[in-house]
């Protein structure tokens, strides 16, 4: 399995746009697109796709990154293969490839849970919305690779 930047792969756009509607509440496809062209088009942003050794495009994680700290924007996994260790594969790659030492997200209930198990530090955020607790995850990660070729297999 192998995490790859979204627009240095043959990925279809739909199921990049499926595997985002995931990630995003009350997903429309007009919202799914903005989210692409706008947000994945910034300089600071990334959305990687991660394809099994099938090549089948299973999961996303879309972040904006600065120096060795990133937020998590988007994480999602196929419904099909969700509960079987690619959401946390996902991350450590990131971890890996990009070298990041900090990791933060902000989530909601259904998700939270998903980010504790991993190690990260939990904060509830209270109610942000109308009847809808949000939560600040934060991972700090010391483990940075001594290997600058690592950085390297980043593009595929």
């Amino acid at each position: 399995m192998k995490l790859v930047k979204y627009r240095d792969h043959l990925i279809s756009i739909e199921k990049v746009i499926q595997l985002l509607s995931y990630a995003v509440g009350s997903a429309t496809e007009k919202k799914l697109h903005n989210i692409l062209e706008n947000v994945y088009r910034q300089d600071d942003a990334e959305l990687c796709v991660f394809i099994d050794d099938g090549g089948s495009a299973v999961g996303i994680v879309g972040f904006k990154g600065k120096g060795a700290s990133a937020e998590i924007l988007h994480i999602a996994v196929a419904d099909n293969r969700r509960n079987s260790g690619i959401g946390r594969n996902m991350i450590d790659e990131l971890l890996r490839l990009k070298n990041f030492t900090e990791l933060t997200a902000e989530t909601d209930h259904d998700a939270v849970e998903f980010y504790r198990r991993y190690g990260f530090e939990i904060q509830s955020l209270g109610e942000k919305y109308p009847g809808i607790e949000r939560f600040h995850c934060r991972l700090l990660h010391s483990e940075r690779s001594e290997n600058q070729n690592e950085v390297a297999t980043w593009t595929v």
